[in-house]
């Protein structure tokens, strides 16, 4: 639940304690009967082409150091879960049409020294999420990246391969991935960010 429903709640939930308490001030009177009413509502399905949408389960990753020997360091970490969910029937989906994930990194900087490493240190190894797309015969994460050149630079995270079963439509896919960061013994010392932007196509 987001903040804004948290803050209307609490406002709904203040205003029924203040209308109780005024009604405890007037004087009590002789009931004479009750009446419900019943609320409803109709929610129809959604209507329309629908749509293909990618969201991400945070906006941030640590990494942590690790396996790291007497020439090279090593952190690691674990990218938040990335869902593709297509909502659009099979006949709104085009003849042919394939969708994709794309990662893209860029170089890690320390603002407080402006020091920099190069984005080709960072790799990766993306596996899907048990019980979202798993096991989908024409569903894939891409290969894995050597954190070496050239590095997360448009590298495929998820895709949906262009068959015959692919334009069926629908479906909720999600993915994830082993985050692997190598860098000399002698980098220098600091706090240090990248971005890695992911990107959705069609």
């Amino acid at each position: 639940m987001n903040k804004s429903v948290l803050l209307r709640s609490s406002v709904i939930a203040f205003g029924a304690a203040l209308l109780v308490s005024a009604g405890s001030a007037a004087v009590a009177e002789e009931e004479h009967g009750t009446q419900d009413v019943d609320v409803n509502v109709a929610i129809e399905e959604v209507a329309g082409p629908g749509a293909l949408a990618l969201t991400v389960e945070g906006a941030d990753t640590t990494l942590v150091e690790g396996a790291s020997t007497a020439l090279e360091r090593t952190f690691t970490g674990t990218l938040p879960k990335v869902t593709v969910t297509d909502t659009r029937a099979a006949e709104d989906v085009p003849a042919g049409s394939a969708w994709y994930v794309l990662g893209s990194t860029s170089d890690f900087v320390d603002a407080a020294t402006s020091k920099t490493i190069a984005a080709q240190h960072l790799g990766w190894v993306p596996k899907l999420v048990a019980g979202e797309g798993e096991g989908e015969p024409f569903v894939e994460v891409g290969g894995d990246v050597l954190p070496s050149e050239p590095g997360l630079v448009d590298q495929e995270l998820l895709y949906l391969a262009d068959s015959a079963e692919s334009n069926a439509g629908g479906g909720v896919f999600s993915a994830t991935a082993d985050l692997q960061l190598v860098v000399p013994a002698d980098v220098a010392a600091g706090n240090y960010t990248s971005t890695l932007t992911l990107s959705l196509f069609e």
